[in-house]
């Protein structure tokens, strides 16, 4: 069995460096309803089922590279992040995205999702999934959900390049032993 994971393709929205905790959650929503640029990549051969999730971006994505059976699921949806804190004092985005990932280990809760509800979900569709034994699974999702699924398959004995965050539309192919 093998299972390729891609992450969307690269979302066509600009970023300020600096941003208020307003102007953080207000990009963050904006991301996550903002069109795609698309590359030229198709992978029908290669595949039996593609599971998808259920964002636009990912949705996008998962019908331009193949055309065969499609799943779309919210158990693939990105892992939301907000501001953890309310401020009116600009800070660089990439350190609001790390506050709010560490947030989101912690269960803290101003994020929308804990740990532990993502990697339950994450959990469940991936049991679903390694059910096709001898089928060959495309994945396409987002950077943050496609790491904790990298880490999971490692956990049971599927090999593969490793990564902190995927490349958008670039596939990482697993195999079990």
């Amino acid at each position: 069995m093998r299972i390729g994971l891609i992450r969307h393709f690269k979302v066509d929205l600009k970023k300020s460096q600096f941003m208020t905790s307003k102007q953080f959650n207000e990009y963050m929503e904006k991301y996550d309803v903002s069109d795609v640029i698309p590359n030229e990549v198709v992978i029908d051969d290669e595949w039996d089922k593609c599971y998808c999730s259920s964002i636009s971006r990912a949705i996008t994505t998962a019908k331009t590279i193949y055309h065969g059976e499609t799943i779309i699921t919210d158990k693939l949806v990105e892992i939301s992040s907000t501001a953890f804190m309310n401020i009116k004092i600009p800070i660089s985005y990439y350190l609001w995205a790390i506050l709010g990932r560490f947030a989101w280990i912690r269960n803290h809760r101003s994020q929308p999702e804990g740990r532990k509800t993502t990697l339950k979900r994450i959990n469940e569709i991936l049991d679903t999934i390694l059910d096709d034994e001898n089928e060959n699974i495309l994945i396409v999702s987002h950077a943050g959900t496609l790491y904790e699924i990298r880490k999971i398959l490692s956990k049971r004995g599927f090999k593969g390049e490793k990564f902190l965050k995927a490349r958008n539309g670039k596939i990482y192919i697993y195999k079990n032993k």
